[in-house]
C-alpha cells in the first residue's frame, strides 16, 4: 500500500477537505493516515489534525472512494506531558469499533532518558489494553530519538522498556538527519511495521535538525538525498513489515499536491523495479 500522511496537507484540507481527499485518490494513493485528536469538535484546530466531527466527514469520503486507513497518528501529548493512558485507550477502542482502524501510532518526540521511559510506559500500558481487541501500537521517530543516552540512544531505551508487541514506524527522512537511514532501518528491522517516507535535499544533511529545518530542505520523495529505494527494498525482507509505505511530506515550497504526485510516481517505479 502507498498512503499519504495528512499532516502536510494543512492548507489544502482547510480550503477543501473533501476535494483534497478526492485529489489524493486521483493521484493514486491507496489511503490516508490521519493525525487524530480525541476531541469532539474541530473548532479552531487546523484541519490537518482531525477531531471527531472532521473524522466522520473525512472517513465517509474515503470509504466512498475505496480508500483505506492504514494507521492513525494520535495527538496525545508532547515531551513529558501526555493525555492519561485511560483516555488514550478509550479513544483507540472507539476508533477501532467505529472505523475498523487497528494500527495506532504514538510520537513524542523524545531525546532524553527520562522522556523515553515516560513514553515507553504509556505505549506499553496502552498496548496491553488494546492488543486483546486486535489493535497494534507503533512508535514513530524523529531525529531526536537517536540522541545518545546511557546505554545507547533514546530509542534503544524506549525499546528496552516495551514488549515485542510495540513496533516501529520508522521515518527514514528524520532517521537520515540523525545518521544513515539505511543502517537505522537495518538495525531496528525486526521492529519495523511501516515506513514513513520523507526526503531532503543533500545540502541540508548534517547541518539541520527537526527544530530548525527550513521549508526549502524538503524534497519530493525520491528527488532528494535520502536512500528511499534502498530502505524500501530492505523493508520488504523484514519479518514484521506490513508492506505499507506512507509519504510524510511535511512541507513544500511548491505545490504540495504536485510534490505528492511526484513522490507517488517515484515510489511506484521503485516498487516495480
Amino acid at each position: 500500500m502507498i498512503a499519504v500522511q495528512g499532516f502536510g496537507l494543512k492548507k489544502e484540507f482547510e480550503e477543501d477537505l473533501i476535494g483534497t481527499i478526492r485529489k489524493v485518490h486521483e493521484i493514486g494513493f491507496d489511503g490516508i493516515e490521519p493525525l487524530i485528536l480525541f476531541q469532539d469538535e474541530q473548532k479552531n484546530m487546523p484541519k490537518n489534525v482531525w477531531a471527531r466531527d472532521t473524522q466522520k466527514i473525512a472517513f465517509a469520503a474515503m470509504k466512498e472512494l475505496g480508500m483505506q486507513i492504514p494507521s492513525a497518528h494520535l495527538g496525545v501529548g508532547f515531551g513529558a506531558f501526555t493525555m492519561p493512558a485511560g483516555n488514550v485507550i478509550k479513544g483507540i477502542l472507539s476508533l477501532h469499533e467505529n472505523y475498523g482502524i487497528d494500527t495506532f501510532v504514538l510520537t513524542a518526540p523524545f531525546g532524553s532518558a527520562m522522556v523515553a521511559k515516560h513514553w515507553a510506559k504509556l505505549a506499553q500500558t496502552v498496548s496491553d489494553k488494546v492488543s486483546p481487541h486486535g489493535c497494534r501500537i507503533l512508535y514513530h521517530n524523529h531525529d531526536d530519538e537517536f540522541h545518545a543516552v546511557r546505554g545507547g540512544n533514546a530509542l534503544d531505551l524506549f525499546l528496552k522498556k516495551t514488549s515485542p508487541d510495540v513496533l516501529l514506524q520508522i521515518d527514514i527522512g528524520w532517521a537520515g538527519m540523525a545518521g544513515d537511514e539505511y543502517e537505522i532501518v537495518k538495525r531496528y528491522g525486526d521492529k519495523l511495521h511501516t515506513l514513513h517516507l520523507k526526503d531532503f535535499y543533500g545540502q541540508y544533511r548534517g547541518s539541520y535538525t527537526r527544530k530548525n529545518m527550513p521549508d526549502e530542505a524538503f524534497a519530493p520523495i525520491g528527488e532528494g538525498a535520502i536512500r528511499t529505494k534502498d530502505c524500501i527494498d530492505l523493508a520488504m525482507t523484514l519479518p514484521n513489515f506490513s508492506g505499507t509505505c506512507i509519504i510524510d511530506q511535511d512541507k513544500s515550497t511548491r505545490d504540495m499536491l504536485e510534490d505528492l504526485k511526484v513522490g507517488y510516481e517515484n515510489i511506484r517505479k521503485m516498487l516495480e523495479e
